[in-house]
């Protein structure tokens, strides 16, 4: 059975008890390091997610931006910019996502972003196909302003021909060309606003004014007999069927962009953008539980570092001071007593006779030797006394028996201190080399803390340079719904401005009825004065011709005023329905803009997720720099534990030095004894 009370026994258990804590020491650092490490690593990732789902959902509002001005691309070279814009974003966006997927670790956050980017790619294939049909629109207008262009000037030639003029019936062909040209006109303005307004009604109106436009090309047929007039009207009704079939075509390929835009590309976006926004919310949740489960994990590391360096601390201080109050102090005062008993002062009190460890067993023994020593010189004197040379012989012989009882007795108790303590001081010097480690350890996890402080402040920088992105967006989006205000002001303006064209041409007409009034009027009197002329007889002959040139001039006048008036009406009428296409267009530019303000306030919401992403960045950097202040903490402990490891090491050997010199002094006294 072990006793307690031993010295050796107590010195390996100190031993033993402080190899346990140091092993538990560097398996606690080891340990935490790699806690720290994945808790990090988790947050990084966490973190790294929600940036490039944002990235994600900010290259979707570009690609939506630039579907926009896709749509409203007036030339090929404008539309290949716009979509090289839209191409760019989506493959940002699908960049973003793929790396946002290769780090989600639930299924579901992964089935998300995976059919965010499926929708992605439909919105992007809707997308692709408008551009066609644009690029389509493109080349019809261009078509359809040269087929207009080519009316125009046909129309101006016929109006300006010389058989025009020789004709008899002039003003009847000019009457009907001007409503062809009017319905020509109401033709081009019926499929602007069609195109422009998605108005279906507007179909009816392009088929009624083509009808009638083809009926009076008909009718100026019927009243012309001229061969070149007639080669004329033939090409106008050409031109005519010519761009009929080309704004059939644009109204066919707008219908088929809008359908695009309405049934593929719209409901896409709808269902992207919901998606998206339970993305963000999800990893900007998954990042701040990261942060806060690497900030618990450090939490506990740290406290359970410290309650193991400080036991570690304070079983070092009881070794050094068990060593030095329960083993070096007592020897020491043993090593006088025998000094003085050496000396020959036999009746001294031997210190430390009622311990119940080896160094009491060390003192019984020396009182016993005292003891015997005492009588023996009683013995002496006495034989002294007689002269008894053979008791002086005896006694020499008890003494060196005694000597060897005593060696034997004090030699085995020297001894197992001896190899006691160099038990101690090895199991010191692996306490000390444990400290060591613990210190590179912590130095160690220390840089990865500072790397990770590091990684985090660079996520600050890259989350605000993103901000900045955003604030841009946002502005050009305000500039754009700026724009399209100052175009519907525009527009307004020029209502106001054909509104008084119309009155104008109102009040033109006012002017053109008082002449044809007063036309009327001339020829009445002319007539009543032919009349007249005719009654007076050959006086009144010069008379009548006067009449007959004013009556003359009276017709014609009455002619140049009905044509006047109708041009007047196909003015106005022009103007009436300019009126209205561009009341349409006005409406289109304010829901363009209406659009723009809400993507604006949407970036304005990406931008405001940002700044606080950014903000809970900084924070995660705070608490990092805290994670390393911890941890030089903890090295600072560590170093203490190596201090007071260096301090057990150098009890040890004095233990150990002590003990040789104890054995010394035991061989010296027990040589003295045998010499006396």
């Amino acid at each position: 059975m072990i006793k307690l009370n031993r010295i050796g026994n107590k010195l390996g258990a100190v031993g033993l008890f402080g190899v346990l804590l140091s092993t538990g020491m560097v398996a606690n650092q080891m340990s935490s390091e790699t806690t720290i490490t994945a808790a990090n690593n988790r947050a990084w990732v966490q973190q790294a997610v929600a940036d490039r789902t944002l990235r994600a959902n900010i290259a979707l509002r570009g690609m939506e931006l630039s579907l926009r001005d896709v749509w409203q691309s007036k030339t090929a070279a404008d539309l290949e910019k716009q979509m090289d814009r839209l191409n760019g974003a989506y493959a940002s966006m699908t960049g973003e996502l793929d790396a946002a997927v290769a780090n989600v670790v639930r299924p579901e956050d992964k089935d998300r972003l995976q059919k965010i980017r499926a929708l992605g790619a439909d919105y992007h294939a809707s997308a692709s196909e408008i551009g066609k049909a644009q690029l389509r629109i493109i080349d019809i207008t261009k078509k359809r302003a040269e087929r207009s262009a080519d009316w125009t000037k046909t129309f101006e030639g016929f109006q300006l021909s010389p058989a025009l003029i020789r004709a008899a019936n002039r003003s009847d062909i000019e009457r009907v060309l001007n409503e062809a040209d009017s319905n020509f006109n109401s033709v081009q303005a019926a499929t602007w606003r069609l195109i422009a307004t998605g108005d279906e009604s507007e179909k009816q109106v392009i088929v009624n004014r083509t009808g009638g436009l083809e009926d009076t090309l008909d009718s100026a047929r019927s009243i012309i007999s001229d061969t070149t007039l007639l080669a004329t009207i033939d090409g106008l009704a050409k031109n005519v069927k010519s761009f009929s079939a080309v704004t059939a075509e644009a109204i066919a390929v707008e219908a088929a962009k809008k359908s695009l835009l309405n049934t593929k590309a719209l409901p896409a976006a709808g269902e992207i953008v919901g998606l998206m926004q339970g993305a963000l919310e999800t990893a900007a949740r998954d990042a701040e539980a990261a942060k806060a489960l690497a900030a618990t994990e450090l939490s506990q590391t740290n406290r359970l570092s410290l309650v193991v360096a400080v036991i570690v601390m304070l079983s070092l201080v009881g070794s050094v001071l068990f060593s030095f109050l329960g083993i070096a102090r007592p020897l020491t005062r043993l090593n006088g007593a025998l000094k003085k008993m050496a000396a020959g002062e036999l009746t001294i009190e031997i210190p430390g006779a009622t311990r119940g460890d080896e160094v009491g067993e060390v003192a019984k023994t020396v009182v016993i030797i005292g003891e015997n020593a005492e009588r023996r010189a009683r013995d002496e004197a006495a034989a002294r006394a007689h002269g008894d040379q053979q008791a002086t012989e005896r006694r020499k012989a008890d003494m060196i028996a005694l000597a060897d009882s005593f060696e034997a007795a004090v030699g085995e108790i020297v001894e197992t201190v001896l190899t006691a303590a160099n038990e101690l001081e090895a199991s010191a010097s692996s306490l000390t080399a444990t400290a060591e480690r613990s210190q590179q350890l912590t130095i160690t996890v220390a840089g990865a803390s500072d790397e990770a402080s590091a990684n985090v402040q660079s996520v600050a920088s890259a989350t605000e340079e993103l901000s900045t992105s955003i604030g841009e967006i946002s502005r050009r989006v305000q500039e754009s719904a700026r724009v399209a205000s100052d175009a519907v002001d525009q527009a307004r303006a020029t209502t106001g401005r054909v509104g008084e064209l119309s009155k104008a041409a109102a009040r033109i007409g006012d002017v053109v009825e008082l002449i044809n009034t007063i036309a009327g009027q001339t020829n009445l009197l002319a007539l009543n004065a032919t009349i007249e002329a005719a009654r007076a007889g050959d006086a009144g002959r010069g008379f009548a011709v006067v009449a007959s040139e004013v009556k003359a001039l009276a017709e014609q006048t009455a002619k140049a005023t009905g044509e006047i008036g109708h041009q007047i009406n196909g003015i106005q009428m022009a103007t009436k329905e300019s009126v209205g296409a561009i009341t349409e267009i006005s409406s289109t530019i304010e829901r363009l803009s209406e659009i723009s303000s809400t993507i604006a306030t949407a970036v304005e919401q990406q931008g405001s997720a940002t700044q606080e992403i950014a903000r809970n960045v900084q924070k995660a950097a705070h608490g990092t720099l805290q994670v390393s202040s911890n941890i030089t903490d903890v090295q600072g402990g560590a170093r203490s534990t190596g201090a007071a490891s260096s301090q057990v090491l150098a009890a040890a050997r004095s233990l150990s030095h002590n003990s040789s010199r104890l054995k010394s002094e035991v061989g010296k006294f027990l040589g003295s004894v045998r010499a006396a």
